[in-house]
């Protein structure tokens, strides 16, 4: 289809606008090495998704469900997993304390960009063709869930090359599949990757200020108790909303045939 040349076309422009962008590297005037790490990140990222909007077009991939009430039972849950990753019980105790305000602003923009991009890469284009390929039943969607979620895993591995230490990676890799599971889960009873693109964000902002911001003890006994009481509920939760759900509901292809063009239909 004309539309899908045009698209493919945009594909190969927007890789090699990437390439581009990682070999000069726009962020090398920076003089602040972690903002330029955060910017380096962010431009990246942003380069990046116009790739995978288009991959989504060209495979009709359908995102955007309607919103519903019911969605909140999973929506909810999920972003307070999300909102536990930031040091909040620490901030509040005193044991630690948030600083590098300036940095605020490529944080936001920062996960903002990870956000977009991992979701649409690994729930909404990875997890629906997984689910094409395994079929939609109970068993099908349990290895579509875990695959993607390990793969989702996997690919930290990659901070290894940007010099992140073995263990940091590893625990990583660890908490990056469970994650990915729930957000899985939370795409396959929502059909809206807008939620999972905001658990993501709002979780690795909690990350990045454990990171760049939190000066200070920043795992205390009480924020220690309260996430692991935390993931474990929330755990038990989406696995049995998992339980209930009716494969045959669950598309993400649009299946409709295309219109013939005028050379096709004559």
């Amino acid at each position: 289809m004309k539309n899908d040349r045009v698209l493919r076309i945009v594909v190969w422009v927007a890789l090699a606008v990437l390439v581009l962008i990682y070999i000069l590297d726009p962020t090398k005037g920076m003089t602040d090495p972690t903002a330029r790490q955060l910017a380096k990140s962010t431009v990246l990222r942003a380069a990046a998704i116009p790739v995978l909007v288009c991959c989504a077009l060209i495979l009709r991939v359908r995102l955007f469900a309607s919103p519903h009430v019911r969605h909140l039972a999973l929506l909810l849950p999920a972003l307070a997993v999300a909102v536990d990753n930031f040091p909040w019980i620490e901030a509040l105790t005193g044991s630690a304390t948030l600083t590098g305000g300036n940095l605020i602003g490529w944080i936001v923009l920062s996960v903002l960009c990870i956000g977009i991009m991992e979701e649409l890469a690994f729930r909404g284009i990875l997890l629906p063709l997984l689910l094409s390929r395994f079929g939609k039943t109970k068993r099908g969607m349990f290895q579509s869930v875990v695959l993607s979620s390990v793969i989702f895993g996997l690919v930290h591995l990659l901070n290894l090359i940007e010099g992140a230490g073995v263990v940091p990676t590893l625990l990583q890799v660890g908490y990056s599949m469970l994650t990915g599971a729930m957000l899985a889960v939370l795409l396959l009873g929502t059909g809206n990757i807008v939620g999972c693109i905001a658990v993501h964000a709002v979780f690795n902002f909690g990350g990045a200020a454990v990171e760049y911001l939190a000066e200070g003890q920043v795992w205390t006994v009480p924020a220690i108790v309260t996430t692991v009481v935390l993931s474990i509920f929330v755990a038990a939760w989406m696995i049995v909303s998992f339980c209930r759900m009716d494969p045959q509901k669950i598309s993400f292809f649009d299946d409709t045939p295309r219109k013939k063009t005028t050379e096709e239909g004559e």
